[in-house]
């Protein structure tokens, strides 16, 4: 009797033994969780604000040697004080001291933005000359361009807000290497005319030779041109507008892999046209 009872015990031992070895063996294997991915969120219009932003540019050239000595000097003051407050750009034009190199490195070097401008300001026949809103600073050398190029810019950005007319927001995202701006012009006044809105694009620290500097050295924001719509953009107004409408273009190009993602800011300008001219109205742009 006693050895049937150990029978069964070892019996009963086994079984478990084996049962402990079956589900060991069947054991789910444990799952791989996958992280999850947050979509990027869309990006929204930045805000209105009824106030001028002025368009400060330095007419330059690679081959002048005052625009790589105290015009530059003069250029690294104004971008200090102002970027943030204002639209700011070299413009390499070629009608003068340059060798072509920045135009050639236009997205659309046959239609340069940077010619375009020179041609459609005001002559001011020599460099480096600083324009505000497209007028020539009234002062061609030494510090005395820095300190007129100041009241110029300060009047434009204190400009009453009644004597807005129209401010611009935007927003833009990347997609590789196309680069997209929706922009959206809201009035506050009553406009009659034609005018156009224009997403122009700008690099910093562009390496190349400039006379007055030694060797090759990083440029200044360089116009790089439009981002799509031609030179001056789209139209947006032709006739009658009202005070409280609001007009929005998009703008969208693949932006040449020589270009620096990094180093790449935006500028967008409000135009007015009249007859073969474009005069500034506003401006918006994510400088800082």
């Amino acid at each position: 009797m006693k050895s049937t009872k150990l029978t069964i015990g070892k019996y009963i031992l086994l079984s478990f033994l084996g049962l402990g070895l079956a589900l060991s063996s069947c054991k789910k294997p444990e799952e791989t969780v996958e992280p999850i991915v947050e979509p990027t969120p869309e990006p929204t219009y930045s805000a209105h604000v009824q106030k001028q932003v002025p368009i400060v540019l330095k007419e330059t050239g690679e081959l002048c040697p005052p625009c790589g000595g105290w015009g530059w000097t003069n250029w690294e003051t104004l971008i200090n004080e102002y970027e943030g407050d204002a639209f700011m750009w070299s413009n390499y034009s070629d009608y003068f001291v340059s060798n072509s190199f920045f135009v050639n490195g236009e997205m659309d070097p046959a239609n340069s933005v940077m010619n375009a401008f020179q041609a459609n300001f005001p002559y001011g026949g020599s460099k480096p000359l600083i324009y505000v809103n497209g007028v020539k600073v009234v002062s061609s050398t030494g510090t005395d361009q820095v300190v007129k190029s100041r009241v110029e810019i300060d009047a434009s950005k204190n400009t009453t807000a009644s004597n807005v007319n129209l401010s611009i927001a935007y927003k833009m995202k990347w997609q590789g290497d196309k680069l997209i701006v929706d922009a959206q012009a809201k009035l506050y006044n009553n406009m009659n005319g034609t005018y156009h809105m224009a997403v122009y694009i700008i690099e910093d620290k562009v390496k190349a030779t400039q006379s007055g500097q030694t060797g090759t050295v990083e440029h200044h924001l360089a116009m790089r041109g439009s981002l799509q719509g031609g030179i001056w953009g789209y139209e947006f107004i032709n006739g009658a507008a009202t005070a409280g409408q609001t007009f929005e273009k998009s703008f969208q190009a693949n932006i040449p892999s020589t270009y620096k993602k990094e180093n790449i800011t935006i500028g967008i300008i409000a135009w007015k046209k009249l007859g073969p001219k474009y005069y500034y109205e506003n401006a918006a742009t994510n400088q800082k």
